[in-house]
């Protein structure tokens, strides 16, 4: 099975010193392109780019997600999402990335915005990206978000969001937020099993995405791990674990997988 680290847990560090560290407890790693090393101001993605092609590992990226929002309702919070999203494509490209993250946007229901005009938006950055990634081969992993206040899709509303939609783009289940939104986690699972393509995992109370290790909030992983024993042998196990999480307990979420899963 196919287990890789988000090196979220290693947040804003140099992206090859943790790359080197990852690997020392998965065999994959899920890049996020957060943090001043790549800001032009500083290093800038060119420099990481260089450096990471020197390094022997199977990558996916996830593109920049701090206060970039495919769904605003201001233009050029847009442009820049989509900007962002394209370059993170190119880099795929360059470092032979099989995968990138989408993040459908949010949007806050508590005021007037519209639901309909935010789905638009999502949906046009969506169909652009994908002219980019079906040429290259790339998977684009369509992710949950949380919480439910801002959130554009409901659990029946996520089951279809790829109805219609080309096959490039599939289903990237995070898990812990399914869980602050209340979503019924293995039937979603089971629902989506045919295009499933990754899962972030992570733990929470179901208050708050606080990124916990497997085993510490209240997820129910026995009804998880079982409706997860019947997909693609090619599936991608992510552990999205908060930054300044003791590395071992992706050495103890490795194992659990594999005992669960083998």
């Amino acid at each position: 099975m196919r287990i890789s680290a988000s090196d979220l847990i290693l947040f804003c560090s140099n992206p090859n010193e943790k790359v080197k560290t990852l690997l020392k407890y998965v065999d994959e790693v899920e890049l996020m392109l957060d943090g001043d090393v790549w800001d032009d101001e500083f290093d800038g993605w060119e420099k990481q780019i260089c450096n990471l092609k020197k390094l022997s590992f199977s990558p996916t990226v996830h593109p920049p997600a701090w206060d970039v929002n495919a769904a605003s309702p201001i233009a050029t919070l847009r442009n820049a999402a989509a900007f962002l999203n394209k370059e993170s494509l190119k880099l795929c490209a360059k470092l032979g990335a099989r995968q990138m993250v989408y993040h459908p946007g949010y949007y806050d229901s508590g005021y007037n915005f519209s639901k309909t005009r935010a789905l638009d938006f999502s949906y046009n950055l969506l169909y652009e990206l994908v002219e980019i990634a079906k040429p290259l081969g790339i998977t684009i992993a369509y992710e949950n978000i949380a919480p439910p206040s801002m959130a554009l899709f409901s659990e029946e509303e996520f089951l279809h969001a790829l109805d219609g939609i080309d096959p490039c783009v599939k289903y990237l289940l995070d898990v812990g937020h399914a869980n602050i939104n209340h979503w019924n986690i293995p039937k979603v699972i089971e629902k989506l099993s045919d295009r499933l393509c990754a899962f972030h995992l992570h733990d929470n109370d179901g208050s708050g995405d606080s990124h916990q290790p497997i085993g510490m909030g209240t997820i129910e992983w026995k009804n998880v791990f079982s409706a997860m024993k019947n997909l693609s042998d090619d599936c991608l196990y992510i552990l999205e674990y908060h930054s300044g999480t003791q590395l071992e307990y992706l050495s103890t979420g490795r194992k659990i997988l594999e005992e669960a899963l083998n």
